[in-house]
C-alpha cells in the first residue's frame, strides 16, 4: 500500500524552517539523488521533513507517474494591479520539530548537501505565534479539515497516477501590518472574515463578499494549510504552505482572491503582498524511497 509523507500530518511541532532550490543547469540524474540521499542521511526521529518537487523535477527524477493536471506557477494579477509573483523552483523541503536548534541544524546540512546541484531561492525560518494565530492576529487555518479529512482534502486518491502524493502551494507573503493595524478591530475583522479575540466566522450581512473567508471558502474544494509565520522587525508575513488532491483547488482560490473573473478582490491582498510563488508535487514516501533506492 502506498505510504504519504507523514510528515505533511504532524501538528505537533513549533519551529519550520522552509528551503527553495532552482536545479543548476545540465546537473545530472545521479547527482541529484545523491543530494537528496545526502540530505536526509542525518535525519532523527524528531525532526520532520516533506521533500516536493516542481513540474520539471518531477518529470525528471519521476518520469513514470505520468501525473495530469499539474503546471508550474504562473502570475496572477488582479484588475486593480495586485500581483502574485511567479518563482517556481524545482525542489522543495518544509523542516519542522519541536526543538528549534534541530530545525535550524537540519537545515544547515540540507544546504550544505544541495549547494553544488542547486541554487537557493527561499530560505526562511518560520515560528508559532500567539497558538496558530498569524501576524496580523488572526487564527489561521481555522477551516482546516481534521482528522481523516486531513488526507481526503490534501492526497491524491488511489487509482489515479501520484496516489499517496500531494499538489502543494508555497509563497511568501510579506504583511504591510503598520496598514492594517491602523484599522479599527471592527474593519479588521471585515477584512478577514472572522472575529479576532473568539474567531468566530461572520454571517449575514456583516460578511462581507470580499472578504477573504468570502474569496477563499469554495465549496467542494478542502486544501490542508500549514502555513506559519515568518520574519523579524522589518520584514515579516505569512509563509503560505498548502496540500491538496488536485492543485485546481489553488488555482481556483487564488483567482478568486485576485477578482477573476469576476472584478472583487480579497481585501486581504491590500495589506500583503505574495513576493514568491511555486506550484510543487510532494510525492508518497512509497515514491521517494524507490527514488532514493
Amino acid at each position: 500500500m502506498t505510504q504519504p509523507q507523514n510528515a505533511i500530518f504532524n501538528e505537533q511541532s513549533q519551529s519550520y524552517h522552509h528551503l527553495e532550490y532552482k536545479l543548476k543547469d545540465n546537473v545530472y540524474l545521479a547527482n541529484i539523488q545523491s543530494a537528496l540521499q545526502t540530505a536526509l542521511c542525518k535525519q532523527t526521529n524528531d525532526i520532520n521533513i516533506v521533500i516536493a518537487f516542481g513540474r520539471s523535477a518531477t518529470n525528471t527524477l519521476l518520469p513514470d507517474l505520468q501525473l495530469t493536471a499539474f503546471d508550474d506557477f504562473t502570475e496572477i494579477a488582479s484588475p486593480h494591479g495586485k500581483k502574485a509573483i511567479a518563482n517556481q523552483g524545482d525542489i522543495m523541503f518544509w523542516i519542522h520539530s519541536d526543538n528549534a536548534s534541530h530545525t535550524l541544524e537540519q537545515a544547515f546540512h540540507i544546504q550544505s548537501a544541495l549547494s553544488k546541484i542547486a541554487d537557493t531561492q527561499l530560505d526562511i525560518s518560520g515560528f508559532q505565534y500567539h497558538k496558530n494565530r498569524d501576524l496580523i492576529g488572526f487564527v489561521d487555518g481555522t477551516a482546516n479539515p481534521k482528522e481523516d479529512a486531513r488526507q481526503l482534502a490534501s492526497l491524491i486518491p488511489t487509482g489515479q497516477p501520484g496516489a499517496g502524493g500531494s499538489f502543494v502551494l508555497s509563497q511568501k507573503w510579506v504583511h504591510d501590518l503598520s496598514s492594517f493595524n491602523a484599522m479599527p478591530v471592527p474593519e479588521q475583522e471585515a477584512v478577514v472574515g472572522r472575529t479576532k479575540e473568539d474567531d468566530i466566522e461572520l454571517s449575514g450581512d456583516a460578511m462581507p463578499a470580499n472578504s477573504h473567508v468570502s474569496r477563499t471558502d469554495v465549496s467542494g474544494m478542502k486544501i490542508y494549510r500549514r502555513s506559519s509565520p515568518y520574519g523579524n522587525a522589518s520584514e515579516h508575513g505569512l509563509y503560505f504552505l498548502a496540500f491538496a488532491c488536485e492543485q485546481l483547488r489553488f488555482t481556483t482560490q487564488l483567482q478568486r482572491m485576485y477578482g477573476i473573473p469576476d472584478g472583487v478582490t480579497d481585501r486581504l491582498i491590500d495589506y500583503s503582498d505574495a513576493v514568491t510563488g511555486s506550484y510543487w508535487f510532494a510525492p508518497s514516501q512509497t515514491e521517494l524511497d524507490r527514488l532514493m533506492n
